[in-house]
Formats: structure tokens, C-alpha cells, sequence
């Protein structure tokens, strides 16, 4: 048992092999044939794989004869199926999408050369759009529950730039990078899109006050241990830097999708024989009963107008990534719920524990106390805006995680007003922190 939430899809997930199997039943090409007049002629159908919105799993059989396209697809983990037809126009196809009655449930419109069919799809009310990308092959391929999301990573570095030690930090999510950059002790932060050149990305560096200004990082993702930094030195000869890879920090993405409902759930993975399955139990539940909800629901009860009024999204954001411990934040969003759910944590990756914040203090100091009057006189010196005031002054700041500069404390998240956070540095408790903290670690390097 690799991974209790693998489990865990792949009892509601069905196997592809050649067909596509939905509900215990097989379609095939002949499916879509018989979909069309007799003896239509320069009738081709093919097997088209790929994803909905970047995500969800779609196998899709369609054929067309040049002017009429049909046929049907399947949400994979769900085994749910549409069918569709419509106008092939010199391969720009326009496609009503219709459920098991007959029913309008959405619009399929893109371009469809044989090879390929990419394009947008839409719901009956034309008021959500989600891309979509779908490529011939000739057969469809076993479904995995889960899929490590490349787009995403967290990495560290180290090393020598301009004889000035930096360290760097990056945090990839799709074409955005965010990069950390640590010197002189200080610290900067600049988003960079990532820009491709054969098989590596390159980035532009023009991070100020830092070593990194008006160089280029390149990252060859063939060997991910060590990136390159380019740049001309004071005699305008161009040379190079190597920077080491600290530690790394990969993510795995769950998805369920139905007739009613769109699921997504991403979380960080260490291959720490304890944190992985510590942070997936946190998850677990959550997403045990929601697809429970998800596949009690009769599609047949549901409005056309409703196809994928349903959203649900997991996630863990990482505040801070160590050598001997990592913290962050699971939320856990429902389209049926008004309020987020959050769940701090501290996990000291050497104990393998969870850390609570009063074990970092020493014997005798009151961290509750201390906070609890810290808080409120920080909240005084941020200067909110008008409009945001009065929802901070209700708020608690309850959720507390560690950041590289000091204890983070946030509020609820709100769909009107985000989250907001109050630092409180660790050098100002310096002379209560024990000695072997991890905190005490972190603010003298």
C-alpha cells in the first residue's frame, strides 16, 4: 500500500484498455457509426485522449465525414459519459454536448485536424469556459488515480555567485516561477515567467539589492540537482555559476469529476517515510465524504444547467521548508460550504512529529499569554484599509504557522477579503526560545 488516498480513487476509478468501459459497459467505434446515416461515406473515427481544464481525464471516440461530427467521451475516474455531434467546417468543429436522455449539457467548440482537437468547452449557460486538449492515440491507457504535478515543484539552492554566498529558492506553479533569494540577510522575492529554450527553462533574473540582478537562472530539468547562472563578468566576458540543489519538494494531484461536480485536490510530497502519510491522513477524511456526496448524487434529478455547478478544491501552501521541519496550511474549499477550512501545522521532519507551538519556548515562558497580547497591539500598527478593517478587528489570527521571518498568524480565509497575516519576528522572543528550537536554528543563519 503505496498511498492510502491512491486507494481510495482507484475504488472509484474504471480501467481503459483499447475501449472506453463506462458502468460495466463497453463503447466502442462502432458506437459511433451507428451514430451516423448508412453508408455515410469518408467516415473516420478515432480514439482522442487528453484533459478538460489541464485536469480531469477525458477519453473521447469521435468521428466525422468532413461535415458532420459526432460522438461521445468519458470522464475517466468517474466513468461518467457524454455524447455530441454537430458542424465539422474545414476542421473548426462546433459541438452540442448531450447527456444520457438527450439532453443539452454543454458546448464543445475547437479545431480537430485528425491528430489533435483543442479547444474550449462550455456549459448550457455559456457563463464557464474551460479549455481543453485531446490527442489521437490507438488505444486508451490504463487510468492511475493519482498524477505528480510537474507543473509544480519547491526546490532550494545554494552556492557562489559573484564570490557572494546566495541562496535560492524556487516555487514553480504552471509557467509562473517565484523565486526566493537569500543574501547578506536579506531577502527578495520577484514572479518571473519561465521561458523555454529546447529542453530547459530559462529565467531572467533582475531581483535588486542581490547578486541576481540582470542574470539569467537556467533550470535543464533533465538534472534538477544543480542550476546555472549566467551572466557577464566586470570584464563583459560571459561565464557561469553553479548553484546546488538543498532539498526539493514535489506535488501529487487527486481529481474526481462527475456530472454535478469538478474535484481537485494537490499535496506536497517529501518521500519522508512519516510526514507523507501524517499530511494525507489530514486529507483523507475530507475527501473520503465529499466523493462519497458526489456519487450518491442522481444525475437524472439534475437540470442540464447544473453541469458542473459543484466545486471542491484541496491544497497545501508551504510557508517554510528546512532541512528538520516544514510548515504550511491544508485548505480544503467546498462550493457548498460558505467557509474555508484550514489546518495549520509545524512538523518536525527529524522527530516526526507535529510541533506545537509552547515546545519551542522555554520552561516557564507563557507563548499563549505573550500572543495574546502581542496580537491586538500589531493589528494596530498595520494600517488596514477602510474597508478591511472592520472584518480584521472580528478576526482571532488563530492560524499560526512559521515563516523564514518569523511566527505567522492568519486570519479566516474570507471570499471577500482573502486571508491577512500578522508577522511577529523571532528576535523578539530570542531570549525565550530553547536553545536546540529549530526556531533558534533559523534566525542565526
Amino acid at each position: 500500500m503505496k498511498y492510502i488516498l491512491y486507494i481510495l480513487f482507484f475504488e472509484i476509478v474504471f480501467t481503459f484498455g483499447g475501449l472506453a468501459k463506462v458502468n460495466g459497459q463497453v463503447n466502442t467505434k462502432s458506437q459511433v457509426a451507428a451514430m451516423f446515416p448508412p453508408n455515410t461515406r469518408d467516415l473516420w473515427i478515432n480514439y482522442l485522449s487528453g484533459t478538460i481544464d489541464g485536469l480531469h481525464v477525458v477519453d473521447m471516440i469521435v468521428g466525422t465525414d468532413g461535415h458532420s461530427c459526432k460522438g461521445l467521451y468519458t470522464l475517466r475516474n468517474s466513468g461518467v459519459t457524454f455524447t455530441f455531434e454537430g458542424d465539422d467546417n474545414e476542421h473548426q468543429l462546433k459541438l452540442v454536448e448531450l447527456n444520457n436522455d438527450g439532453r443539452l449539457t454543454g458546448f464543445l467548440y475547437g479545431r480537430y485536424d485528425g491528430q489533435s482537437f483543442d479547444g474550449l468547452w462550455m456549459n448550457a449557460k455559456k457563463n464557464l469556459t474551460l479549455p481543453f486538449k485531446l490527442n489521437f492515440v490507438n488505444a486508451f491507457t490504463d487510468y492511475k488515480g493519482t498524477v505528480s504535478d510537474r507543473c509544480q515543484w519547491y526546490q532550494c539552492f545554494s552556492g557562489k555567485v559573484d564570490s557572494k554566498n546566495v541562496r535560492l529558492a524556487i516555487n514553480r506553479d504552471k509557467e509562473l516561477y517565484t523565486c526566493h533569494v537569500w543574501q547578506d540577510d536579506r531577502k527578495n522575492v520577484d514572479i518571473l515567467p519561465g521561458r523555454n529554450v529546447g529542453a530547459t527553462t530559462c529565467l531572467d533574473l533582475n531581483i535588486s539589492k542581490t547578486v541576481l540582478t540582470d542574470k539569467v537562472a537556467i533550470i535543464d530539468t533533465s538534472n534538477i540537482s544543480k542550476i546555472e547562472i549566467k551572466y557577464k563578468d566586470s570584464n563583459g566576458n560571459e561565464t557561469s555559476a553553479s548553484l546546488k540543489s538543498e532539498r526539493r519538494l514535489d506535488f501529487e494531484t487527486y481529481e474526481y469529476a462527475d456530472y454535478l461536480s469538478r474535484l481537485e485536490c494537490v499535496r506536497p510530497i517529501l518521500n519522508h517515510k512519516k510526514f507523507d502519510p501524517w499530511i494525507e491522513e489530514k486529507l483523507i477524511e475530507w475527501l473520503d465524504e465529499t466523493i462519497n456526496k458526489l456519487k450518491a448524487t442522481n444525475p437524472k434529478n439534475i437540470g442540464t444547467y447544473e453541469r458542473w455547478t459543484q466545486l471542491f478544491s484541496g491544497w497545501v501552501e508551504i510557508d517554510l521548508y528546512l532541512d528538520d521541519v516544514i510548515s504550511g496550511t491544508i485548505y480544503m474549499q467546498s462550493s457548498q460550504l460558505p467557509k474555508t477550512e484550514k489546518i495549520p501545522f509545524i512538523y518536525d521532519l527529524k522527530g516526526n512529529k507535529e510541533i506545537e507551538i509552547e515546545s519551542l519556548f522555554n520552561e516557564g515562558f507563557d507563548s499563549e499569554d505573550y500572543f495574546k497580547h502581542a496580537l491586538p497591539a500589531k493589528k494596530k500598527e498595520v494600517k488596514w484599509k477602510p474597508e478591511v478593517k472592520n472584518w480584521v478587528n472580528e478576526q482571532k489570527f488563530n492560524y499560526v504557522t512559521l515563516k523564514d521571518t518569523g511566527f505567522s498568524f492568519k486570519t479566516d480565509f474570507s471570499t471577500i477579503y482573502g486571508e491577512k497575516e500578522i508577522i511577529i519576528p523571532y528576535q523578539e522572543l530570542a531570549v525565550n526560545l530553547k536553545n536546540r528550537s529549530v526556531i533558534k536554528e533559523l534566525f542565526t543563519k
